[in-house]
């Protein structure tokens, strides 16, 4: 397993950090843990394979947690490296994330959702709820916690 902290910081720029977003990767899969608006290029800045990313967590709204998601969709809708990609991208999120998601994209008719390979969104509940338990990679599963930084932020372990 392998660990990449792409940014730690907050929205506030700073020349030596950047906003929140992890890369972790697993013999199964790769999982993008939140990502900020700097999260796009520091991926590729690391070399690390985004173009087959399998899948995004989004734990809150704060734009540092989620404000390069947009971007990134527009970007791998794109890219050339994602026009032959045929496995989805799961995308895994807080309450919000859809409509998040909707209202930028309906902004400027971005086509955010229209990827050249299929895009799977899915806002995760806690509780008891069936949602709070789910699999985020082949053989990998994890367990939502609301904490207390946001209405709708979520940790998972």
């Amino acid at each position: 397993m392998k660990l990449v902290v792409l940014g730690s910081g907050t929205s506030v720029p700073h020349p030596q950090r950047a906003a929140a977003g992890f890369w972790l990767e697993t013999e199964t899969g790769s999982l993008l843990l939140d990502c900020g608006a700097d999260t796009v290029h520091r991926m590729a800045a690391e070399n690390l394979d985004w173009a087959n990313l399998d899948a995004v967590w989004i734990s809150h709204l704060h734009l540092d947690h989620c404000g390069g998601l947009a971007s990134f969709l527009f970007g791998t809708k794109h890219a050339p490296q994602t026009q032959s990609r045929q496995k989805p991208l799961r995308i895994f999120g807080c309450r919000g994330i859809s409509k998040l998601l909707s209202a930028i994209d309906g902004a400027n008719d971005y086509g955010l959702f229209d990827q050249p390979f299929p895009l799977e969104l899915r806002e995760i509940s806690t509780g008891n709820s069936p949602e709070a338990d789910f699999e985020v990679l082949p053989g990998l599963r994890a367990r939502v916690f609301s904490t207390r930084h946001t209405n709708e932020s979520l940790a998972v372990g």
